[in-house]
């Protein structure tokens, strides 16, 4: 889930002093020593753990929304030559490592470790830093497959705002905005989810009420603000917006169903009829 804010472009002008002994004629070459680093780990793609926890207690705070659902996070390709074959997660800190098992979807649920909140963890994957688009996932029982419940859905944004897990323009006022009380009822930003498969359209169903999601609400803004702090661009055949202060204002309830038509579903349909 991403969502994206009104942003302050800021131009910041260095005025730059002269560098020392500027005019002056140059002096003789002085050898500088190298270091070589062997061994050293790039950025990986992680999460605060203590940010993850506190994530959870909002889904435990608003269950009301997502009647008898559970709490999973998953984690999808954010570019193309991200291999996802052989990816391992670990709870990992100074004095702690634990491994957290992945399901085939590269969902996972977060074990809660007392001591690793104390020692500063993060919940760690063996990729560099920007590989991964992370998701709370949320689903209520009863649910289609091909359908997503806008209340399990708004309980989503609650967890991914406060767990990190929404990727946008660290820009000082979206910063803030992340960290209002509840910015995803409150504020009209949009926000970025994945459908299983590339979408053809997304119909909004609350009892006998019907609305066809308007086209402009799939597959992302056709020249994203700032692209690499974006994490959907890679898969955006799949994504569909949410304005959830728009959507309760006209009256569309938490049971209201996202019910999608893939591109290929009429291929399917046919293969079916041999």
């Amino acid at each position: 889930m991403q969502f994206r804010l009104g942003l302050l472009q800021a131009m910041l002008c260095l005025s730059l002093p002269a560098p020392a002994g500027a005019g002056l004629p140059p002096a003789a070459d002085t050898a500088v020593p190298s270091v070589a680093v062997h061994g050293a780990v790039p950025d990986r793609d992680e999460k605060s753990y203590r940010a993850m926890l506190a994530a959870m207690e909002v889904f435990d705070q608003n269950r009301s929304l997502a009647p008898g659902a559970s709490l999973r996070f998953m984690v999808l390709p954010r570019q193309a030559d991200v291999a996802m074959d052989g990816l391992v997660l670990q709870i990992v800190g100074e004095h702690t490592k634990v491994p957290v098992p992945l399901e085939s979807n590269y969902s996972f649920v977060l074990p809660r470790n007392a001591d690793a909140a104390q020692d500063g963890a993060a919940v760690r994957f063996n990729r560099q830093a920007k590989s991964l688009a992370w998701r709370a996932d949320i689903r209520s029982p009863g649910v289609p497959s091909k359908a997503r419940r806008l209340g399990d859905l708004l309980l989503e944004c609650k967890v991914a705002m406060v767990g990190d897990l929404v990727a946008y323009v660290h820009h000082p006022i979206n910063m803030v905005i992340a960290k209002l009380q509840d910015p995803c009822r409150t504020l009209p930003i949009n926000m970025f989810y994945f459908a299983e498969r590339a979408l053809f359209s997304v119909t909004l169903t609350d009892g006998a009420r019907r609305s066809v999601m308007p086209a402009a609400m799939l597959y992302g803004p056709a020249a994203p603000m700032m692209p690499s702090q974006e994490d959907w661009i890679f898969l955006r055949e799949r994504v569909f917006m949410v304005k959830f202060k728009s959507l309760y204002e006209k009256g569309w309830t938490d049971d209201t169903l996202l019910q999608f038509e893939y591109m290929d579903d009429e291929a399917e349909g046919l293969a079916g009829d041999q």
